[in-house]
């Protein structure tokens, strides 16, 4: 029997948070972590960047020490293209917990406050690969929580192969890579059936094509959920490989556009279009 949206809350707010860091780093116009939001002058936007995975096979010490990744870097093209219109930040965290445990830490809310606080008026959170689940599930534990638009990029919402390489990671992150398999994202999609997109949040899915069923790791079915379909979810597909996506200039001009142009809920015959189209043609 789904739980319902009270109940889970209540949940969250009684379990232990797990100690999971997290970072949030202003990245365009660069500002030291530790200090308050340098927001541009007439700049109402805040983009935030959240990764994906980061193996580690060899440090125990790093899984639990928030990284940014080289395309989050000032000089990135997506960063550049962002900054045309938006500030740009990226959210770093721990990988020693499973992803739906990261999406609930207080931090991250607390983060969001900050940029609120600063003066952004739209914050966007722009999730790639594990970092999608998290800007997914953080909006739809916390009712929206300060963010207007969540754009996914090849997101694993029904699971992807990550999980295989749970052998060749430090024993701390085992669990996060194993909390992106299929059967632990189903059984999400299940528990989680009473919590949905916020309706006032912006939600897209950038899904990636490489080969006839997905992006060479997540299948097409599993970017694009039928759960996520159900709620009028807009899909745009590119043609990238799921682990250079972020590094590809194509993704970046679209993001781009997505983050600056308004993004509604598709209707039905939007969605059966799309799904015809991307699912039963190539899945």
């Amino acid at each position: 029997m789904p739980i319902s949206p009270a109940a889970l809350l209540a949940l969250v707010l009684l379990t232990p948070e797990p100690a999971i860091e997290t970072r949030l780093v202003q990245v365009a116009p660069a500002v030291p972590f530790w200090a308050t939001p340098k927001k541009t002058p007439r700049t109402a936007r805040a983009v935030v960047l959240i990764h994906g995975l980061r193996p580690h096979p060899l440090s125990e010490t790093s899984v639990w020490e928030p990284e940014l990744s080289a395309w989050e870097e000032p000089t990135s093209p997506l960063v550049k293209l962002l900054t045309a219109d938006a500030d740009v930040f990226s959210l770093a965290y721990g990988q020693n917990a499973s992803v739906d445990d990261v999406a609930r830490v207080r931090s991250l809310g607390q983060h969001i406050t900050r940029l609120r606080a600063a003066g952004y008026s739209d914050v966007v959170l722009v999730g790639y690969s594990a970092g999608a689940l998290i800007a997914r599930y953080y909006v739809e534990n916390t009712g929206g929580g300060g963010v207007t638009k969540v754009i996914q990029v090849c997101p694993p919402n029904g699971g992807s192969g990550w999980s295989k390489l749970a052998g060749g990671v430090r024993r701390s992150q085992k669990v996060f890579v194993k909390s992106l398999s299929k059967d632990a994202r189903l059984a999400a999609i299940r528990a989680r059936a009473d919590l949905p997109v916020p309706a006032d949040v912006e939600f897209v899915c950038l899904v990636g094509s490489f080969g006839p069923s997905g992006d060479g790791l997540v299948r097409y079915n599993n970017q694009w959920p039928p759960d996520l379909q159900r709620q009028g979810i807009p899909a745009v597909v590119l043609p990238v490989p799921h682990l250079t996506a972020m590094y590809s200039k194509l993704v970046a001009q679209t993001l781009a556009d997505l983050v600056r142009r308004p993004q509604p809920r598709w209707t039905p015959a939007q969605v059966e279009a799309a799904r015809s189209r991307i699912l039963r043609e190539k899945d």
